[in-house]
């Protein structure tokens, strides 16, 4: 083997340089996605919409709460708090898809209202 072939393909010098081109290519490649205005914007809905599905959380709660004292109260769940507790789910799971990064897309309001179909067949509990 040649020693010459050897030193210059492992000169310090060269290396140093390239890995100096490359942290000045990485830090102006941060510095752009830092100062995006895109990114910042995201990042403000983020919060709004974490904070949004911290209410909602307490809806679905409370909608629990209110499900549970009707069928104590009449045998039977309410279907339009069914129905509005399916469209609360999928609006969660849509914040949720958004602040995980799975969907650009923003929720309500940004967006129309989950619809939710309700299902027409009967409950085998609750046959008479």
């Amino acid at each position: 083997m040649n020693n010459d072939s050897l030193s210059a393909s492992a000169d310090p010098k060269i290396v140093d340089a390239d890995l100096v081109d490359i942290q000045r290519s990485d830090k102006k490649s941060i510095k752009a996605r830092l100062l995006s205005p895109d990114h910042w914007m995201r990042f403000v809905f983020m919060v709004l919409f974490a904070i949004i599905a911290s209410v909602a959380s307490y809806i679905i709660s409370l909608l629990v709460v209110i499900q549970c004292v009707f069928v104590l109260v009449t045998g039977v769940a309410n279907d339009r708090l069914q129905a509005f507790g399916r469209s609360m789910s999928q609006y969660i799971f849509q914040i949720v898809n958004f602040l995980t990064y799975n969907s650009e897309d923003k929720p309500f309001p940004f967006a129309d209202w989950p619809s939710v179909h309700v299902d027409s067949e009967i409950d085998p509990g609750n046959e008479s």
